[in-house]
């Protein structure tokens, strides 16, 4: 039996109008990889936390090295930061990324940790850039380059450790961790509009002390 051509079209149309709906109802039901691997430490999953903590341990020490300056006292922390987190992972809710929020605790750990201390950092270096871990094929092309920039950076470095915690903090996430302003809102607890503030605040006042330690060797 021949088929109308108008009730073909509207056949078409119609499958054509269900099939956006379908598309998003089977994107909706696909989780990605960290949602899953969440939903498996949720359950105690001790395979699914170690993928975790692989994934995340390297960003998370230096984040505390950062801050605290002091690799024993990183790796402390490291540590509590990743216990806190398996703990609590029936609370974490995906609004932010899993790195997000790991920082968020090890934030939260280091500051607590400045307080009860009463100190400033001790040393300042990144774990695998510090002038300490200049290769030696960079010293033996040219030497006194490397050395002026390994004395430039212990500069910037002792600079970022004189600063206000929450300067510091904020110059951290943004331009050694290279976070959105968005997870550094979720970080801070505070608005994006504000990090944006606290962040141009941050480097203006880096900048003139850079400047005045410049001036000073001049």
């Amino acid at each position: 039996m021949p088929v109308n051509p108008a009730e073909r079209a509207a056949s078409i149309l119609a499958r054509e109008d269900q099939e956006p709906a379908m598309l998003a109802a089977q994107e909706a039901t696909v989780q990605r990889p960290e949602e899953v691997l969440v939903a498996r430490c949720r359950q105690g999953d001790l395979d699914a936390f170690g993928q975790v903590y692989a994934q995340h341990e390297r960003a998370v020490f230096r984040y505390a090295y950062h801050l605290l300056g002091n690799r024993d006292d990183a790796d402390d922390v490291k540590q509590e930061t990743f216990l806190k987190a398996y703990r609590a992972f029936s609370s974490f809710r995906s609004e932010c990324s899993l790195s997000t929020w790991l920082l968020k605790i090890c934030g939260n750990l280091c500051r607590d940790r400045m307080k009860s201390r009463d100190r400033r950092p001790e040393v300042l270096y990144d774990p695998v850039a510090g002038p300490e871990h200049l290769a030696d094929s960079t010293l033996a092309v040219d030497p006194v380059a490397a050395v002026e920039r390994a004395q430039t950076r212990e500069t910037l470095l002792a600079v970022l450790r004189g600063m206000p915690a929450e300067q510091r903090d904020i110059l951290v996430l943004r331009e050694l961790e290279d976070l959105s302003y968005e997870e550094i809102a979720e970080i801070m607890g505070c608005s994006r509009a504000s990090v944006k503030v606290r962040l141009f605040r941050a480097r203006s006042r880096f900048r003139e002390r850079v400047e005045s330690v410049m001036r000073g060797r001049r």
